[in-house]
């Protein structure tokens, strides 16, 4: 019925006659472990086993509605109407089952609501693989407190399979399990599991939005393979901002390759080139500003910047401000920020300028969104100034992380939306040896003397 050695993705029913029963199985994906979102090995599986008696019985929600990046926990439950009588939480003998997978299970169960431990039991697989002359209860007395908290969460019900017996009429264990299972329904007075509706229509809105996330997924895969079998489109961007922010990891993650020497301070000028995501991405990472002064960034640096952007001609389309999000933004820092831009590369910069957040795995599950608002009202005014384009790179996954897909397609929403003017044209003072921009060009909120580091 099934396709065993292979990863469950979505629930499957299985319905046969098989001991004088009419028997239907739902087989669903596994538990996600996320405590440790880098450990990606699942203990358990929820598998439903029913069947055909009368009566219903309601349960309250106790938990919210599941993720979008996994199908819910009350899928299996509704594939078998009108319910469950058994829940068989299927335990490998071979994998450990300790705290994060108690946690699972917990959270996993605690999503279908009140009143699912009743129905439960535990599946032991792989009894064969235990010590010769240890016997299940002994595994389950030595494994730990979580294995015990499990089977007695569930009454005290499990059974196990040993996964080399073949098909025979010495091979009891099958009927063994009816009969476990018939012996629950008993006990449950014949009621079957029945999942709230306000939990099943949270699940349905959930699966709905997951179904149009793979849709959306799938036909933007579909144009990126159009786009690869065509000539790739251009994209020329320059790395900008203070110091230490990490351009050079940024231009890394972006490119998908180590191009550009990380922790390290950048000299000069660096330009590079490779293809991503069906476009022709060039990529000119630059040398740092100073954080709080621009008089205070050296001149040779200054006319560094510009020589950046005169190496992507006929201009670059985006000046990429590479801000960290672990720093805070004071009124003097964007002040900086803003007068180095406006200097350098003109009044109508701003049209071309986003802001790229680097850093992004220390938000951990905050939203951007939420990071801008508690960021004050100077980072809002930065954001203002770049007509609120911006973007959140986790620069430690070089090639791997869809945000840099995302990035070049709201890059390419800023170019549509500058219409004719798609790139920053190239200034002939940025290919002259001496920059335009004098020491004394300053303003003074900007004359360091008698300041204090903010």
């Amino acid at each position: 019925m099934f396709d065993a050695g292979t990863e469950t993705t979505h629930s499957n029913v299985g319905q046969t006659e098989i001991y004088g029963r009419r028997v239907t199985v739902v087989d669903t994906p596994s538990w996600a472990i996320r405590a440790e979102p880098e450990d990606d090995d699942d203990d358990d599986d929820e598998e439903p086993d029913t069947d055909d008696n009368a009566g219903a019985e309601s349960d309250s929600p106790a938990r919210p509605p599941p993720s979008l990046d996994s199908e819910g926990p009350c899928m299996g439950a509704i594939l078998c109407p009108p319910g469950p009588h058994s829940i068989l939480l299927v335990v490998s003998i071979g994998q450990p089952f300790g705290d994060r997978e108690r946690r699972a299970a917990e959270e996993q169960l605690g999503a279908l609501g009140g009143g699912t431990w009743r129905y439960c039991m535990v599946l032991f697989t792989g009894v064969d693989k235990l010590p010769k002359g240890v016997f299940i209860e002994e595994h389950i007395a030595n494994t730990g407190e979580a294995l015990q908290w499990l089977v007695e969460r569930c009454g005290s019900r499990y059974h196990a399979f040993d996964n080399t017996l073949k098909e025979s009429e010495e091979n009891t264990q099958v009927p063994e399990l009816m009969e476990k299972v018939e012996e629950m329904v008993t006990d449950n007075q014949g009621w079957y599991f029945e999942v709230n509706e306000l939990i099943l229509l949270e699940e349905e809105q959930a699966r709905r939005a997951l179904e149009e996330e793979r849709m959306r997924m799938e036909e933007h895969a579909r144009q990126r393979e159009q786009m690869i079998g065509g000539p790739p489109r251009e994209l020329r961007l320059l790395l900008l901002g203070w110091k230490g922010v990490g351009k050079s990891s940024v231009g890394n993650s972006i490119l998908g390759r180590r191009f550009f020497e990380s922790g390290q301070e950048t000299e000069l000028c660096l330009r590079r080139q490779a293809l991503v995501c069906g476009r022709r991405v060039t990529i000119v990472d630059t040398p740092g500003w100073d954080w709080f002064s621009v008089s205070r960034t050296p001149k040779r640096i200054r006319q560094e910047s510009q020589r950046g952007a005169a190496l992507l001609r006929p201009g670059p389309h985006t000046l990429l401000l590479v801000l960290p999000v672990v720093s805070s933004l004071t009124a003097r820092k964007r002040r900086t920020l803003l007068a180095h831009i406006e200097t350098l590369f003109g009044d109508n910069a701003c049209l071309h300028t986003m802001v790229l957040f680097s850093c992004g795995d220390w938000l951990g599950h905050t939203p951007i969104e939420e990071h801008i608002l508690r960021g004050g009202r100077e980072l809002q005014r930065l954001l203002e100034y770049c007509g609120n384009y911006y973007h959140v790179l986790d620069s430690k996954t070089p090639g791997k992380d869809r945000s840099v897909s995302l990035l070049l397609d709201r890059i390419e929403e800023m170019i549509r939306e500058n219409g004719d003017r798609a790139f920053l044209p190239i200034q002939t003072e940025w290919l002259s040896e001496e920059s335009s921009y004098s020491s004394d060009n300053t303003e003074p909120e900007d004359d360091c003397r008698g300041c204090q580091l903010q």
